[in-house]
């Protein structure tokens, strides 16, 4: 938490600009974007709420997990050049040139509370995941964890975040396959794999599990989800906008596809593992609140103990990269969205770097303390979530992604797509027999339901007469999507990540061989030795490639 605060300090220094804060002068290496895309969407919610469904349901969970891949794969076939082209500082900058001010206003102000929300939930997840390895007082290190991330958010801008980002992946990775080596070569010490399959429970290697709800319709809904909530999440889309060129954005969306092909099996293997060989010691699979808690515990059974804590440091920072980004994102729609176009149209750079940084602030504080009420509302991760997706994920996502697809869509479509999903959604929960139904849908139906209606709203309105200054703004929009943009010929202010990324992981490794003086066995020893080593010669490696 030093260090990465250390970059946020690091980086304060160049931020002299509102292009530099926001944007980092649109010099962001595609290598650091792909892993930025990568990390920003998945937190410790993973290894708590989908950690959980793991535990619970086997292959279902892992193929859930899976869904990332195709999300990725197709914002780098189909989405990243036209985002890039487009090249706007947030999402409603671009509603307002397809769409109208109105569209702008609305989906800021609605992406802004949805982040207060869904930010919540995240850092209540990788807290809760601390509490269970380190028995560390969970709603302290809510409120810790908070003010660390907005303190760097704050003073480094989309640098600082991109830098830890990487850095926060070096060690998530340096933390998790030590778990997933650990958890297999348990396998074989505990006898064969014909032995370890036999003792697999009746249903838990099977897909679909319609005892739980695991249906083909339900897996395929969630991956339908993951394919809008990735390929329209701002975070991601700010990254594509920021790389140098077009090609750098493609580029960046297949590296984080290819991380995302064995990320389910390498980082949630081992609770499938241990649900196999050690249900008792483990966690209660028929009690939600014991099956949250199940990665921690594996980690605490496999691994030596310094490296216990290096894996809930990696936790950690897999929850503070994502939400470090959001709240970016958020602060630089505000400031852009609201802030700048329809109150202070002639405020200046130091101005919006200032109400950047007290929207961090802001943001933040609101996210912790939802954290803080979900705490103590103990309500289960997975299922919340999912609640949310057909009130808020659907219903902002699918017209931001329709309105790059469906080109002759009318200026009031997205507002109208927007609210009629909205409405269906909160019919189905609260109102289902004003519409004929005896009970709510179930979550991939209420998934199909929303899009159908979505996508019927958004094409439908092409058949709808376009008024002239309508067109004519359209058709500007259009061709400005359609023409590449050239790469910037200024070289930017801003140092390139790759020195600062290699000097902060010398410093993590040369922490790390100090665990090395714990008291533990000499295989626990050289393993976190082995750990250490690598890191400092990655970050050897990554300050050699610096040019001198």
């Amino acid at each position: 938490m030093a260090v990465v605060t250390l970059a946020g300090a690091h980086y304060s220094r160049y931020m002299r600009t509102a292009e530099a804060y926001f944007k980092a002068e649109n010099a962001v290496p595609w290598w650091a974007a792909g892993i930025a895309i990568y990390k920003a969407n998945f937190t410790a919610y993973t290894f708590v709420a989908i950690a959980s469904l793991v535990y619970i349901d086997g292959m279902a969970g892992l193929l859930l997990e899976s869904g990332p891949a195709l999300a990725f794969l197709l914002a780098a076939t189909v989405f990243a050049r036209r985002w890039h082209r487009l090249r706007v500082t947030s999402p409603p900058e671009y509603l307002e040139a397809r769409f109208n001010p109105a569209t702008r206003k609305l989906f800021s102000v609605v992406g802004i509370a949805g982040t207060f929300i869904s930010s919540g939930i995240r850092l209540y997840a990788v807290c809760k995941l601390v509490e269970s390895v380190m028995g560390l007082p969970l709603l302290p290190t809510i409120l810790m964890a908070g003010a660390v991330m907005i303190t760097y958010t704050m003073l480094g801008g989309l640098c600082a975040v991109v830098v830890t980002d990487v850095l926060q992946f070096i060690i998530l990775f340096l933390a998790v396959i030590p778990m997933f080596i650990s958890s297999t070569a348990h396998i074989f010490m505990q006898g064969s794999w014909a032995d370890f399959v036999a003792r697999i429970p009746a249903g838990y290697a099977a897909f679909p599990h319609p005892d739980h709800g695991r249906t083909l319709g339900w897996l395929l809904a969630f991956w339908f989800a993951y394919l809008l909530d990735y390929n329209g999440d701002w975070g991601v889309i700010q990254m594509m906008c920021s790389t140098p060129t077009e090609r750098d954005a493609r580029k960046a969306a297949f590296l984080s596809t290819a991380l995302a092909i064995p990320h389910a099996f390498l980082l949630l293997g081992p609770c499938f593992v241990a649900r196999v060989l050690w249900p008792a010691e483990i966690a209660d699979p028929g009690v939600v609140a014991q099956a949250e808690t199940a990665y921690g515990r594996v980690a605490l059974k496999l691994l030596p103990v310094g490296m216990i804590g290096v894996v809930a440091a990696a936790m950690l920072a897999a929850t503070m990269s994502t939400l470090s980004v959001a709240w970016n994102v958020r602060s630089t729609s505000f400031v852009n969205d609201l802030y700048a176009r329809f109150l202070r149209p002639h405020a200046g750079d130091r101005e919006k770097i200032l109400v950047g940084r007290l929207a961090v602030a802001a943001v933040g504080a609101i996210a912790t303390s939802i954290a803080v009420v979900v705490a103590l509302k103990s309500t289960g991760l997975f299922s919340l979530a999912q609640s949310l997706v057909g009130l808020l994920v659907i219903p902002l996502i699918l017209p931001l992604l329709l309105g790059l697809l469906v080109r002759q869509a009318r200026s009031w479509a997205c507002m109208a797509t927007f609210f009629g999903c909205t409405a269906l959604a909160a019919l189905n929960r609260w109102g289902y027999g004003l519409i004929g139904l005896s009970q709510p849908l179930a979550f991939e139906g209420e998934l199909v339901a929303i899009s159908v209606l979505g996508t019927a709203i958004m094409t439908g309105s092409c058949l709808f007469p376009r008024r002239e200054d309508e067109a004519r703004r359209v058709a500007a929009f259009l061709r400005r999507m359609d023409q590449p943009v050239p790469a910037p010929e200024k070289a930017p202010d801003i140092p390139a990540p790759v020195g600062v990324i290699g000097a902060m992981t010398l410093l993590i490794g040369a922490l790390v061989m100090l665990l090395v003086l714990l008291p533990q066995s000499l295989l626990d020893r050289s393993l976190t030795a082995g750990i250490g080593g690598v890191l400092i010669a990655i970050g050897w490696l990554m300050k050699r490639s610096v040019p001198r």
